[in-house]
């Protein structure tokens, strides 16, 4: 599997050791990075609502400051006249004549107030009797309205002398009014603390336009409301003359403490109260927008992360590669050593560390291992060719010993021409044996050497042996390894038909066999055959593996099937050799397997 190759284990081991750190240094440096950008956040929205409730308390100061001071105020450079003593007329005169000379006397001071205040639409006072002097140039009011049963009038005495802020929205006693705020208080005497009148001053909702300067642009927005969830002012401009929503107004109710802050989806948003004036300040921060504003260098640290990764991860390929890639070579190199000669190879670019070690010592031990190879498997060769050597010259040895016997009995009992014929016929077999051109020989040739050796054993035995012979022409063709019928042929004339009483045959008889196309050679006689014991022993014999010996050596086995058969497993391999069938009184089959090529 690739996953438990050292390419696989070395490159994971990279990615591990170089990815895991991006990790979590990215993760702590995105998460430092959120966190602070929320608390600037957070800190952005308390900014914003403290600096829009300063100035809420600046406007509300100035509104003050001037209702304290407005009655202190001469109404001429020349004449020492207060607000508070043209009240006193007001109240105590109902000629038109005389009101008109009032309100001029105080012109001055009002006119500079309308002018160095824009937001100020109108400035009125009213006498306890309901008789009024109104300032402005858009905000007159309407003929012979009388306050004394309003709601705001009622709520500014009841103040005495606090000021009062009204409700925002359109004044009905006010000619071509437009939602507006207005202010009031009621004026007393300094000194015998006399109720005056009441001074009013109706603003358009303009006074708070200058609050959201310091807010962030286009990210955040306040809401200006009541007690009662009624907008005064928004910043957006959209929801005056409403309400807070429902989860707002709960939220405000529910407040413990002038403070509180939440998040609501994508938004921050900041609540706190004004006790002193009984509204409430609402600050919203878009997060979105300031997280994409802000958020670029999360982003930034991302990709720089990303980055990083990949680029580590490249490098662990190439490294793992480059350690491993020499050592997958040599792998692929020894797997071909099993079915090919001992390859040698080069590490290109030389190297000089562990790895061109491991080539070094490959190299040698590959030159070692057939050197070693070379010389065993020259030295079994020798050993068997020795061994088979010495296998013929047994067989040799015994046959030239009972031929000599043959001629020997056959020359002290007549002199007659068939001594020439054996004599000949043993000539043409020692030439044949001695031969030493191939191990291999034509199977006429080796036929023609079992002829031989018939034609001296017929001379012996005359007509007790019948010798036939039946052969196919395509097996007379093929090469064989030498003397290895002649043995058998021995062994079925001396052990199967010479004890046998009366004549015998012997066949010998070559074929190809159809399926397999392998030669096969059967030697039969009807000889006295072999007992059952024996033939067992024969067979066990013929069972064992070849064995080398050294030279000079000798087995003591029998000279002639476990030879033969021995000779063949050793050339062609343990596949082909001789098997033996017998039945004691009827005579023994000898089949001899052969491959064709």
């Amino acid at each position: 599997m690739k996953f438990s190759s050292i390419k696989t284990k070395l490159f994971l081991a990279l990615v591990l050791v170089s990815v895991i750190p991006i990790v979590i240094v990215t993760y702590n440096s995105y998460r430092s990075y959120t966190n602070l950008v929320n608390q600037q956040t957070s800190l952005v929205a308390s900014n914003t609502i403290h600096n829009t409730v300063k100035g809420i308390e600046d406007i509300f100061g100035n509104i003050e400051r001037i209702s304290l001071t407005i009655q202190q105020q001469t109404s001429s450079a020349t004449a020492y006249t207060t607000v508070s003593d043209e009240l006193k007329k007001l109240a105590s005169t109902s000629d038109s004549y005389d009101i008109f000379i009032i309100q001029n006397k105080l012109k001055l001071i009002f006119e500079n107030l309308l002018l160095s205040y824009d937001y100020v639409n109108g400035i009125y006072l009213f006498s306890p009797d309901g008789k009024n002097i109104s300032y402005g140039s858009t905000a007159e009011l309407k003929v012979g309205y009388v306050p004394l049963q309003d709601a705001w009038y009622q709520k500014t005495i009841a103040n005495k002398g606090q000021l009062y802020i009204g409700e925002p929205g359109v004044k009905p006693y006010i000619i071509n009014s437009e939602p507006s705020l207005v202010f009031s208080r009621a004026l007393y005497d300094m000194k015998t603390q006399q109720f005056l009148g009441v001074f009013m001053l109706d603003c358009s909702l303009d006074i708070f336009k200058g609050l959201n300067q310091d807010a962030v642009p286009n990210m955040s927005y306040f809401v200006l409301a009541n007690d009662d969830g009624n907008i005064i002012y928004d910043s957006t401009g959209q929801n005056t003359d409403s309400r807070l929503p429902e989860d707002l107004t709960r939220k405000t109710e529910a407040m413990q403490g002038d403070e509180l802050e939440f998040y609501n989806e994508n938004n921050l948003t900041v609540i706190q109260r004004l006790p002193v004036y009984h509204w409430t300040v609402i600050a919203n921060i878009s997060l979105s927008e300031l997280y994409e504003k802000y958020g670029i260098s999360n982003k930034l640290i991302l990709y720089i992360s990303l980055t990083c990764a990949v680029i580590f991860i490249l490098l662990s390929i190439l490294l793992s590669n480059w350690i491993t890639k020499p050592i997958t070579q040599l792998a692929k190199i020894m797997r071909k050593n099993k079915s090919q000669k001992f390859v040698t190879t080069e590490i290109k670019p030389k190297r000089v560390d562990e790895i061109g070690f491991l080539y070094t010592e490959y190299n040698k031990m590959m030159q070692d291992i057939d050197i070693f190879v070379r010389e065993s498997y020259q030295n079994k060769i020798l050993t068997m060719d020795s061994q088979m050597k010495a296998l013929e010259a047994q067989i040799n040895s015994h046959f030239l010993y009972n031929t000599l016997e043959s001629i020997n009995s056959i020359a002290e009992i007549e002199e007659v021409e068939s001594i020439a014929v054996m004599t000949k016929a043993l000539g043409d077999m020692f030439r044949y044996s001695i031969k030493t051109d191939s191990e291999l020989v034509f199977a006429r040739d080796e036929i023609q050497h079992v002829d031989n050796y018939m034609a001296i054993q017929q001379i012996r035995y005359g007509s007790k042996i019948c010798f036939v012979k039946e052969m196919e022409d395509s097996v007379l063709e093929a090469k064989i390894l030498k003397l290895i019928l002649q043995p058998l042929v021995e062994n079925a004339v001396y052990h199967g038909l010479e004890n046998k009483r009366g004549n015998g045959m012997l066949l010998l008889k070559g074929y190809l066999e159809p399926d397999t196309k392998r030669i096969i050679f059967e030697i039969q006689d009807d000889g006295i055959g072999i007992p059952e014991a024996r033939l067992k022993e024969i067979q066990t014999l013929l069972d064992q593996p070849p064995e080398f010996m050294g030279l000079g050596h000798r087995s003591r086995q029998s000279i002639g099937i476990k030879n033969v058969h021995s000779r063949i497993a050793l050339y062609y391999g343990s596949d082909f050799g001789l098997t033996l069938s017998s039945e004691p009184a009827l005579g023994t089959t000898i089949t001899l397997t052969l491959p064709s090529k």
